[in-house]
């Protein structure tokens, strides 16, 4: 599979949309195979072509191409593939109103590769330590996780250093050039946009099964899940609970693609902790037929949901999501977005320009059910789709420009939280009982990041930024700046901008 990082995903994108081969892109991660049909993969996003110039001119070409081109180590053996890369995320930060030094410090490995033909592994481990910036360490503290990368412990006298891991695998499995088969453990998003809606890469990564179908143009997804939450400490009692979704998608010549969602978060944990069976219905991977059993009304949690993509041109992409989660509480969630590609390209020989704007919304209780721990969108404490959960807004946009290996993004969130005087905070089941009318908070960030890439196998970049992060509201005004630089591989998104 193709890595979920938005390094590789928005090369991926444009080079798609340019394209006139149908290919469905709303569920990710996508199959290197079936985008290898409308393009070679490897020239796109390690840039092949650029790679055999620069070695034609340099002496020590194995020690320069391991560097800056290729995998760290590489076996090529017939139909034996292994490929082993150091995974790095190096911060150091300070902001203008701590005197602490912030910092993230990740080291990891991955291992990928393929047996024959038709199967191909994937193995990730990361050990990290970190300190984070006092917004993200209140919300950690409060959730007991670290935002997308599970539970946290401390191994030092400073308690405000947090120590974690994380690790995902997978076998894929392709016995025909339709069908594709994975188990393993890692994570899933559906849609175009920065945000999912419906299921996104957000929250930690979760044991899975998933089959996928291919028939012209159409893709038919099912996806099997296990999800559990904790309180109190990472070591109590973990509340299991079972996902099952469904996703099927047209893609019309490559200029519209629409996909049909249902997902179904099943209640296999009771309120005495007693693991109660999965039900039949469950099972089924036939789309439709868990909402006609479960309904909106049920011990388990039905949301239902379109995914939209429409290419004006080959340099403009519209995309758009809406979520039913109960129809009887207005209980939706919608999103909105514009892509613009490459447009500066054939004007300055080198530079690239993306642009990208989204608007997002959900009502209130959106994702929720009073019965928590049971039944909520969540995973590991933390949404499955949008950070916010529920009764927000948000407004998203990023442009980049690239100049050769030079990449300089400008990012702007707007977010309203707590919105019409309900709590959007979807895990926590005080949502439901608290008397006092929450207030409103709105949150900005405005982010600019300088990179040069150094290797893009793993998109490992070194780079220096600056965050401006305000928080308003009717009790509180807390502006803080701050200023970073790392090195760090891009291969998964982690999501700080709430």
């Amino acid at each position: 599979m193709l890595p979920l990082g938005d390094f590789f995903t928005e090369t991926v994108s444009e080079a798609l949309n340019k394209s006139a081969a149908p290919v469905n892109t709303g569920f990710k991660p996508l199959l290197k195979s079936e985008v290898q049909t409308v393009f070679n993969v490897d020239s796109l996003l390690y840039d092949t072509v650029k790679a055999a110039e620069f070695l034609k001119k340099h002496n020590n070409r194995k020690i320069w191409n391991k560097l800056f081109f290729d995998d760290f180590i590489s076996v090529k053996d017939n139909d034996f593939t292994l490929l082993i890369n150091p995974l790095f995320y190096l911060q150091y930060g300070k902001t203008d109103i701590d005197d602490d030094n912030f910092f993230i410090n990740t080291r990891g490995i991955e291992i990928k590769g393929n047996l024959g033909k038709k199967l191909s592994y994937y193995s990730d481990f990361r050990e990290n330590q970190a300190r984070f910036r006092p917004y993200i360490y209140d919300w950690s503290e409060k959730r007991l996780v670290v935002p997308g990368q599970g539970a946290f412990k401390r191994t030092s006298d400073d308690l405000s250093i947090f120590d974690f891991s994380g690790a995902s695998a997978y076998l894929s499995y392709t016995p025909f050039n339709r069908i594709n088969i994975q188990i393993g453990q890692d994570k899933n998003f559906i849609g175009e946009g920065h945000r999912s809606l419906l299921l996104s890469d957000n929250a930690a990564n979760y044991p899975f099964v998933k089959f996928s179908f291919v028939f012209k143009s159409f893709k038919y997804v099912t996806l099997f899940t296990q999800f559990q939450d904790f309180e109190g400490e990472y070591y109590y009692y973990h509340f299991k609970k079972h996902g099952a979704f469904n996703y099927l998608s047209y893609n019309f010549k490559n200029r519209f693609e629409l996909g049909l969602f249902e997902g179904v978060i099943y209640r296999t944990t009771d309120t005495s902790e007693y693991i109660n069976k999965i039900p039949a219905d469950y099972f089924i991977p036939v789309a439709g037929v868990r909402t006609v059993v479960n309904g909106f009304n049920s011990d388990n949690n039905l949301l239902v949901g379109l995914n939209i993509k429409l290419k004006v041109n080959d340099y403009i992409q519209l995309y758009g999501q809406a979520a039913l989660d109960d129809p009887g509480q207005n209980k939706t969630a919608y999103q909105g977005g514009i892509k613009i590609f490459d447009v500066l390209r054939y004007r300055i020989k080198n530079l690239k320009f993306y642009f990208q704007a989204e608007y997002n919304t959900a009502s209130e209780y959106t994702y929720s059910v009073s019965d928590y721990k049971f039944q909520t969108w969540t995973h590991y404490n933390q949404e499955l789709a949008v950070p916010f959960g529920g009764s927000f807004s948000e407004i998203f946009v990023k442009s980049e420009f690239s100049y050769k290996n030079f990449l300089l993004d400008i990012r702007y969130n707007d977010i309203s939280t707590n919105k019409n005087g309900v709590y959007s905070d979807v895990y926590f089941l005080e949502n439901y009982v608290y008397t006092a009318t929450p207030p409103e908070i709105d949150i900005t960030h405005k982010t600019i990041t300088l990179s040069y890439v150094i290797n893009r196998r793993t998109g490992l970049c070194l780079y220096a930024g600056a965050d401006i992060r305000t928080e308003t509201s009717d009790v509180s005004d807390i502006t803080e700046k701050f200023l970073m630089f790392g090195l760090r591989t891009s291969l998964s998104n982690f999501y700080y901008d709430f």
